[in-house]
C-alpha cells in the first residue's frame, strides 16, 4: 500500500490545471495592507468580538456515549506517538460547506485558504515547513440561478499536493483556515481555468504549495491571496492554532498540566463553525449525513428529517465538515546513496 493510500484509503486523483499568473500585476498597496493585517492578527491577543467570528474545530464523537461532537480541547488523540514514530502524515477532504445566512447573490465568490505545518513549539529537530493551499469557491451557481449547495463545494484538498500527505514533524501542528467572501476575484482569471458547466462552476481547482518555508507562505499570500476589494467579508477566519495530533505531542507541550487546555485534532470527521454558534451546536447534538451534506439534531427521526418536518437550528449557520486522515511515521532528512 502506498503512503497516500495508507492515510485514508485510496483518494480520487483529480487533475489540477493551472495558468500561471503574471507577476507584474500582483503587488500593490492594497495587497501590502492585507499582508500586514494578517501578520498583526497572528501576533495579537483575541477580544471577545474576535472570538465570535473565529472558527472553532469540533470532532465528531466516535463513541456511542456522550455528546455527538467534542470541543477540540476534549479530544484525546488516537495516535500515541513514540520515539520510533514521532511524526504524522495528514490528509484533508472538505466534505461539505454551507454559507448559511450570509448574503450570497449573483457574482458572489470566496477564497478558501489553509496553511498547515509544524508548530514552532514542536520538539522535532526537523525544519518548520508549511503546506499552503488556496481554492476558489463560487458561492452562487450561475447555471442553477441559486446559492451553491453544500455538495457543490466539496473537494479532496490533498489533490492540490498531488495526493502527497501533509508532513507534521513531532505531531504538533499549526493550522490556519479562512474563507473570504468577495466579488469577481481577479487572481482567479490568472491562476485557474474555469470549469464551465454543472456543479463545476461552484468549486475551481485548488492550487497547493507543499513543504515551503514561513517566508514562502508570505509570498504565496501575495500570489494567490489577492482579493478584488480591500475590505473582504470573512465567513471563516483564524489566527494560527496549535493542535496536537498525537498523545505524545500533547503531553510534551502541556507537561501533563490539567490547567493547560491544548486542542487536538484526530482522524475522522471535524466540524468547523464560528464561535457565535458554539452554544447552538452543543445544545442540539448534531449528526452529519454525508449523502445529504447536512447537519441534523440527533433527536430528529429519520421520517421527520426526510419530510422536513422539524425545526432546523443549523439552517442559517455557516459551517464546514472536514474529513481528516492521520498516520504515524518517522520523517528523516538523511539520504542513503549506497
Amino acid at each position: 500500500m502506498s503512503t497516500s493510500d495508507s492515510v485514508f484509503g485510496t483518494l480520487r486523483d483529480e487533475p489540477i490545471r493551472l495558468v500561471l499568473p503574471d507577476r507584474d500585476n500582483l503587488g500593490n498597496e492594497g495587497l501590502e495592507r492585507r499582508t500586514r493585517a494578517r501578520a498583526t492578527t497572528a501576533n495579537r491577543s483575541l477580544s471577545s468580538g474576535d472570538l465570535a467570528d473565529q472558527f472553532l474545530i469540533f470532532q465528531f464523537n466516535k463513541e456511542d456515549q456522550g455528546d455527538t461532537i467534542l470541543d477540540s480541547t476534549d479530544v484525546k488523540p488516537s495516535l500515541k506517538g513514540s520515539d520510533e514514530k514521532p511524526d504524522v502524515l495528514a490528509k484533508l477532504q472538505m466534505v461539505s460547506f454551507q454559507a448559511g445566512d450570509d448574503d450570497v447573490d449573483k457574482g458572489t465568490k470566496a477564497t478558501l485558504r489553509i496553511d498547515m505545518g509544524k508548530d514552532k513549539s514542536s520538539n522535532s529537530p526537523l525544519d518548520t515547513l508549511f503546506w499552503s493551499l488556496s481554492a476558489g469557491l463560487n458561492l452562487y451557481n450561475e447555471a442553477k440561478d441559486a446559492k451553491a449547495a453544500p455538495d457543490e463545494l466539496t473537494t479532496d484538498l490533498s489533490a492540490a499536493f498531488s495526493n502527497r500527505p501533509i508532513e507534521i514533524p513531532g505531531g504538533l501542528a499549526e493550522l490556519s483556515f479562512e474563507v473570504v467572501k468577495h466579488r469577481e476575484p481577479r487572481w482567479w482569471q490568472r491562476v485557474f481555468k474555469f470549469l464551465q458547466s454543472g456543479t463545476g462552476t461552484a468549486l475551481t481547482s485548488a492550487i497547493g504549495f507543499p513543504a515551503i518555508t514561513g517566508k514562502a507562505v508570505g509570498f504565496i499570500d501575495e500570489l494567490v491571496g489577492r482579493l478584488h476589494d480591500d475590505s473582504p467579508d470573512y465567513l471563516f477566519k483564524s489566527r494560527p492554532m496549535t493542535l496536537a495530533l498525537t498523545e505524545k505531542a500533547k503531553t510534551d507541550f502541556t507537561g501533563g498540566m490539567a490547567s493547560i487546555e491544548l486542542g487536538s485534532m484526530d482522524k475522522g470527521f471535524c466540524l468547523l463553525a464560528r464561535g457565535r454558534d458554539y452554544g447552538s451546536l452543543i445544545e442540539n447534538d448534531p449528526i452529519f449525513f454525508p449523502h445529504f451534506k447536512k447537519l441534523v439534531p440527533s433527536g430528529v427521526s429519520r421520517q421527520d428529517m426526510l419530510a422536513g418536518n422539524y425545526h432546523d437550528p443549523f439552517q442559517h449557520m455557516t459551517y464546514a465538515v472536514i474529513r481528516v486522515g492521520l498516520n504515524e511515521t518517522k520523517l528523516s532528512r538523511e539520504v542513503d546513496f549506497s
